[in-house]
């Protein structure tokens, strides 16, 4: 497996890295980078330079053992140095675009090489960091969690499908996806702690991140469910997608834990924010919830008669409920 940084990036990391030891009162780097670089100052013309300074952030991204951290990473997924034939790794600025993913399409990989590790079976992996992540304790955490992503991606029982759709709008997908990576995130975590090591989030940071985006489940039955989820050895890519997209699939997860409480999901239906109203197949974050009790009976009649099969259990967004109400009492 060939691991390959961009140039660029082990400039970055090396010149801020000296920059921070020395601010910080440490000035054996930033001594030990000027024994190496003023020789060449001395030595080529302006042109012979950029080589040499290449050659020295190379080696200098080596010795300071920044390059290690990644090579260590992937030594705890052998699959990974099976499958995968090349990883190139490339610096963003912010951490928003930090991430890790198959390459889908080769870009920098020159065209010739690319051939022999598609011939091979290989895939290619990319990875985006900001330049100070190198010197975080929280980069071999970061990496260890994504490189598990990175595994699932290419288990077939896994199934992952990167061109699944979700949604029926825009903000509806939004949503999905959000979910999936939470739930996802939650499962290597699990697993990770279960093979005894340590984790990106703690349990209870990841249980804080699953309550954020499952509001409507009642405090105590969030309990029983996440532990489920924790708790379940396996996932699949459908199954996933399958509880982001449906909260009473996740729901159906839950198991007894003390202080919790298992949910009666069946025949139940949840009214998700951004999910499309049943009467006007708009998306709706104003669901009117309980309509037996704050709607009158002849105005949900009025509705059944103009929407069979609906039902008060199925809801609808609060502008459908106005709307119905003044057709019902003859005003529209």
């Amino acid at each position: 497996m060939d691991i390959r940084f961009q140039p660029a990036l082990l400039q970055e990391v090396i010149d801020s890295f000296i920059e921070k030891t020395e601010r910080e009162g440490d000035p054996t780097y930033y001594k030990e980078f000027h024994e190496l670089a003023d020789p060449i100052y001395e030595k080529y013309t302006l042109e012979d330079r950029e080589p040499e300074f290449k050659k020295l952030y190379q080696y200098l991204f080596g010795t300071w053992g920044f390059s290690d951290i990644i090579n260590s990473a992937f030594d705890e997924y052998p699959i990974l140095k099976e499958r995968v034939g090349i990883v190139l790794i490339k610096g963003v600025l912010k951490e928003a675009e930090e991430g890790v993913d198959i390459l889908r399409k080769w870009g920098a990989v020159e065209q010739d090489l690319a051939k022999q590790f598609e011939q091979k079976g290989l895939k290619g992996v990319g990875i985006k960091l900001i330049p100070r992540r190198f010197y975080d304790p929280a980069l071999s955490r970061y990496c260890r969690h994504e490189l598990m992503h990175i595994a699932d991606m290419l288990d077939p029982e896994f199934g992952y499908d990167p061109d699944t759709k979700v949604g029926q709008n825009p903000g509806e997908e939004t949503l999905i996806l959000q979910r999936y990576r939470v739930l996802w995130s939650l499962y290597v975590d699990s697993r990770l702690e279960r093979a005894g090591k340590e984790m990106m989030l703690t349990k209870q940071d990841r249980f804080k991140e699953f309550r954020s985006w499952y509001r409507k489940i009642p405090p105590p039955q969030l309990k029983s469910v996440f532990e489920g989820l924790w708790q379940t050895e396996t996932f699949n890519h459908s199954e996933l997608v399958e509880m982001a997209t449906d909260t009473l699939r996740v729901m159906d997860r839950a198991i007894d834990v003390e202080g919790g409480e298992v949910p009666e999901t069946q025949n139940k239906v949840m009214l998700m924010p951004g999910f499309p109203c049943p009467l006007c197949r708009f998306p709706t974050y104003s669901w009117v919830e309980d309509l037996d009790t704050k709607v009158e009976g002849y105005v949900l009649d009025f509705i059944r008669e103009n929407h069979p099969g609906w039902d008060v259990q199925y809801g609808a967004c609060d502008r459908c409920v106005e709307v119905y109400k003044l057709r019902a009492d003859g005003v529209m």
